[in-house]
């Protein structure tokens, strides 16, 4: 059976609670990510999971009460801490895969943090496990 760090994406993406949301969108984009875990600066521990998700909910809110011309301005003046998820779901490295995999299906936030002693080392996506289910199954037959 596979173990958290053979799936994991070790070293993820952070930012810090002060970055702008603007920057974390841009930043989004331009690796093609959709989760990036949030960092303290000055204890480098993790205190949130900004998703996509938040990031779109963001911009409707600022474009339906603003208007799209305050869209960029809106997102330069607000900090990710305002609205990253404060109680993302984390798992210790040596946790069980089968917990990562039933706490992402009932959850259904996309990404757990994995940690090893209480400090960020990976990030485990749904992704991640449709990429595990590939390599399982096999290659295709079609």
């Amino acid at each position: 059976m596979s173990k958290i760090q053979e799936i994991m994406t070790k070293n993820p993406i952070c930012l810090s609670f002060h970055a702008n949301v603007n920057k974390a969108r841009m930043l989004m984009a331009e690796k093609s990510i959709r989760h990036i875990p949030v960092k303290d600066p000055e204890t480098d521990l993790m205190v949130g999971m900004l998703s996509q998700k938040a990031l779109l909910a963001n911009a409707i809110k600022i474009i339906n009460e603003r208007g799209i011309n305050q869209l960029e301005h809106e997102e330069k003046a607000t900090e990710v801490s305002n609205i990253m998820d404060t109680k993302p779901a984390v798992f210790d490295i040596e946790s069980n895969l089968i917990d990562v995999a039933n706490s992402l299906l009932e959850k259904k936030n996309g990404c757990v943090a994995i940690t090893q002693n209480d400090k960020l080392v990976g990030v485990i996506t749904s992704n991640d496990f449709v990429k595990l289910a590939v390599k399982q199954l096999g290659p295709s037959t079609c």
